[in-house]
């Protein structure tokens, strides 16, 4: 009598669900990463220039163009690490919503597993009183029979 668990589908789709969410938040995570690190590297290129025009201004080699082209390649790099920092902050906020749909799923997956649990147990329980029924009935049948066999006998 063993009755499967009707939400065992369910149980496994969402454990598959969960690991697909879980590859997202990694590759959130990774973006991130990389996205801050795009943006040291700029602030650190950004600073190594700035050091190097004040260095070309103090030898009297800074010309008025050069310190032009200096000045727009400096804005060029301070708004790739604007975006940069702008992206990092949306994926930031995109894997804070990914791990809080993780723990959601997490924990729809722990009531699903508590019930498959609850599930197993009363169909044990069930078994368990059929077995004693049925030991029962054998019990019965079988004192029937040497009570029916020993009066036979007796008369």
């Amino acid at each position: 009598m063993t009755t499967s668990f009707r939400l065992a589908r369910v149980l496994r789709l969402r454990r598959q669900l969960r690991r697909l969410r879980r590859q997202e938040a990694d590759a959130l995570a990774a973006g991130v990463a990389t996205l801050e690190e795009e943006g040291r590297q700029l602030a650190t290129l950004r600073t190594r220039l700035g050091e190097e025009e004040a260095a070309a201004a103090a030898a009297g080699v800074l010309t008025p163009a050069l310190l032009q082209l200096r000045r727009a390649y400096d804005h060029a790099l301070a708004a790739r690490e604007r975006t940069a920092a702008a992206r990092a902050t949306e994926q930031r906020s995109a894997l804070d919503a990914k791990r809080e749909e993780l723990l959601e799923a997490r924990r729809e997956e722990r009531k699903l597993l508590r019930l498959e649990a609850v599930h197993r147990q009363r169909v044990a329980e069930a078994e368990g009183r059929r077995l004693d029924r049925l030991l029962d009935e054998l019990a019965l049948q079988a004192h029937g029979r040497l009570h029916k066999g020993g009066d036979d006998g007796h008369q």
